[in-house]
């Protein structure tokens, strides 16, 4: 999604989120991989089918109509991303720790999907 927002996004402001999702959850996947690996179990090897599906709504979409777009559906989905990795970050293994040290990164994707104005 960040590349996505980097390429479709008409506002400096999502395109500027869409280069800190691809980062940090460049780093987030391979520590997740890692993760994944100690407990022994594969990870996906990719998007899960809803997650391809908002992809390609939205790879279909430009300017301030997928800006609009885009920061309501970043904002649902880490609202649920957190509350599942708070409930995860119980767990005393890697998949906790791992959900642990990523709340903090999810919660700043929140706050800054939240503070973008796009489509008044």
């Amino acid at each position: 999604m960040g590349e996505l927002a980097q390429q479709n996004g008409q506002s400096d402001a999502v395109k500027s989120f869409g280069r800190m999702l691809s980062t940090d959850h460049a780093a987030a996947n391979q520590k997740a991989l890692d993760a994944a690996q100690g407990l022994g179990m594969n990870a996906p090897s990719g998007p899960n089918a809803k997650q391809k599906a908002d992809n390609d709504k939205m790879s279909k979409m430009t300017g301030a109509g997928f800006d609009k777009m885009f920061v309501t559906h970043m904002v649902a989905d880490h609202q649920k991303d957190i509350a599942e990795y708070k409930k995860a970050s119980k767990s005393k293994d890697s998949a906790g720790e791992y959900a642990s040290g990523q709340t903090d990164t999810l919660q700043k994707h929140l706050d800054t999907a939240k503070s973008l104005k796009v489509g008044n």
